[in-house]
């Protein structure tokens, strides 16, 4: 399957579930050499997903799962059937794995919660007026700001920040697709997934 498909499967499954209150692609973070396929929210959780389709290479895949770990809560694999078993054997026990096929999607392995996440890829996954707005730090740089905030700050406070942050900052669009999903999502849908929320209807 192509990304887009998987993608567009995706979406709709998540979209469909009343827990869910974010759905975003194409997420930027730890400064700016990582990009998360899709992320989500689920009961305040924050959720990476990393999307091999049949077309992908896997061999920086333990690499960028790393990385995944340093922020979000829960991490995912989503992979078309050809990459299963290569991905069953790399990943870690605590990353889930996701099937995804014409037909549908299957969970095959449940993620474990990552509690060692790494202070200053969290804080730079926020933008510098909110780190500093929330806690109430100055700084010249974004580093300096989050290496003064890592120092004063408590791990779980800026856990929760962050999680409070991709709530507010996507929630609202979630919302608005989730009310207005049918039988299918569209790659119009796709692609409003992946705009941040002062493009929309740009």
């Amino acid at each position: 399957m192509r990304e887009t498909d998987i993608k567009r499967i995706f979406a709709h499954h998540l979209l469909k579930k009343e827990t869910t209150e974010v759905v975003f692609f194409e997420y930027a973070f730890h400064f700016g050499r990582r990009r998360a396929d899709a992320i989500s929210v689920e009961d305040g959780m924050v959720i990476g997903y990393e999307i091999k389709s049949a077309f992908d290479r896997i061999d920086r895949l333990e690499e960028q799962l790393k990385s995944y770990a340093q922020l979000f809560d829960y991490v995912y694999v989503i992979c078309d059937s050809k990459h299963i078993g290569a991905i069953r054997k790399i990943t870690p026990e605590r990353v889930g794995i996701y099937q995804c096929a014409p037909s549908g999607l299957s969970r095959l392995r449940k993620a474990k919660q990552i509690k060692n996440f790494d202070i200053i890829t969290t804080l730079d996954a926020m933008p510098m007026d909110h780190l500093r707005r929330d806690f109430k730090i100055r700084g010249k740089s974004k580093l300096e700001i989050c290496t003064k905030i890592s120092k004063s700050k408590q791990r779980k406070e800026i856990k929760t920040t962050f999680r409070n942050y991709i709530i507010h900052k996507y929630g609202a669009q979630t919302a608005h697709l989730k009310n207005e999903i049918s039988e299918t999502l569209t790659l119009d849908d796709v692609y409003s997934l992946s705009l941040p929320p002062n493009r929309l209807g740009t």
